[in-house]
């Protein structure tokens, strides 16, 4: 985070300090006028006879009207001037103090949220703009019956307003997500924080969304690192660093070359907690590595690519009926589901909201009325999580299942 936010700092403008000026010269004026009120008015004790009002002669009407009264018309029209600078100047500057105000209020929001975050969120997911990670979690049956004690993957929060809008995460925030390690943490939910702190967190995390340019670096780091794990598989542990990574360039140039190929591997993207793929919710168990538990414990589920787990299945044909042409299945990847709105070629599905939007930066549309305003600075025109190359990759794996 910003190391300015960890204190209030007020930016000097030029009508704040023309105001101070004149201020700090009323003011000493003031003091001036009276200090040397109460000087001349000091007298010697015992000479309040000659000195009571009553009993001392005023001026002559030549010293009123004269030099007396031109020194009062001056300090008048000293006044006067003073207030026709001072007043203009004054609303002149209300619209930078306003944006002042927003700005000071945005920052405290972020400030706040930022203790908040990493006295209850980091511990699982780490920073807002890091990898992610994984939290300790009991797997069990229907019955609540023990079956297993996993490491659940922690997703990235470094892009999740690129996929999902302001209110689909405070909603998440406030609720939870079923079944797994997420509790509710708003008050709406039974959590411990109030509104204003679920909007300080989300302050927060908005402060710390990383740029369009890193997000596709990322995404690629995936791809790579994947490339390399397949390449490790294929040659076995006495391969060379170097044999390595010959073998995953071309596993990288080869699905370059193919679409299907491709979007496997977009599809089953790992890195960051899977947040830049789809099997993390479509694919049973991939959040903890399920076939490593399976074997001993045949109640958990194998995985099952495309097999349905937080998101409905997408296997055996199950794309083919949704959508049945390619470009209904892209536009559904790319802008997500909306909660209470029917999708798929003949209204089959309601995702409630929960497909996020992976072409379309959704920025602060709302969680009812979904529209696309990107209000958001990171969002741009159109800078979704994945290109369209990529989306077409996925639908191309996912129609093949």
């Amino acid at each position: 985070m910003d190391e300015n936010l960890t204190g209030v700092v007020f930016a000097a403008s030029t009508q704040r300090t023309i105001g101070v000026v004149l201020a700090a010269v009323a003011i000493g004026g003031f003091i001036s006028y009276w200090i040397f009120n109460w000087l001349s008015g000091r007298r010697e004790a015992g000479s309040e006879a000659e000195l009571a009002l009553n009993r001392r002669p005023y001026l002559a009407d030549e010293e009123l009207e004269g030099k007396k009264l031109d020194k009062s018309l001056g300090a008048g029209l000293v006044c006067i001037v003073i207030i026709s600078i001072g007043l203009p100047l004054y609303w002149l500057g209300e619209p930078g103090r306003q944006e002042g105000l927003i700005e000071l209020s945005d920052e405290t929001a972020v400030h706040r949220g930022e203790e908040l975050y990493e006295e209850r969120c980091a511990t699982c997911h780490g920073t807002v703009d890091g990898p992610g990670g994984f939290r300790d979690h009991t797997l069990v049956d229907e019955n609540g019956a023990f079956l297993a004690q996993v490491s659940w993957k922690v997703p990235s929060l470094a892009a999740v307003l690129y996929r999902y809008s302001s209110e689909e995460v405070r909603y998440v925030l406030d609720f939870g997500r079923p079944n797994t390690p997420m509790p509710a943490w708003g008050s709406p939910g039974g959590g411990p924080f109030s509104t204003q702190q679920i909007d300080e967190i989300l302050a927060y995390i908005e402060h710390e969304q990383i740029d369009i340019a890193e997000v596709r670096q990322r995404l690629q780091d995936g791809l790579e690192s994947q490339a390399r794990g397949q390449a490790r598989d294929q040659l076995g542990a006495e391969a060379s660093a170097q044999e390595v990574d010959d073998l995953a360039r071309d596993i990288l140039s080869g699905a370059s070359d193919d679409p299907a190929r491709l979007g496997e591997m977009l599809f089953n993207n790992e890195y960051e907690g899977g947040v830049f793929g789809c099997a993390r919710c479509h694919t049973p168990g991939w959040v903890y590595d399920a076939d490593d538990y399976a074997e001993a414990n045949p109640l958990i589920p194998s995985e099952v690519s495309g097999g349905g787990a937080f998101g409905p299945p997408l296997a055996n044909g199950a794309t083919l009926r949704q959508f049945t042409t390619v470009a209904e299945h892209e536009d559904f990847v790319s802008s997500g589901s909306e909660n209470g709105v029917k999708y798929g070629s003949f209204g089959q599905g309601d995702g409630g909201g929960q497909m996020p939007s992976f072409g379309e930066c959704v920025g602060d549309r709302d969680a009812s009325e979904r529209d696309r305003i990107k209000r958001n600075d990171f969002c741009g025109e159109r800078a979704g999580l994945l290109t369209d190359e990529q989306i077409s990759a996925i639908v191309a794996y996912e129609r093949n299942l």
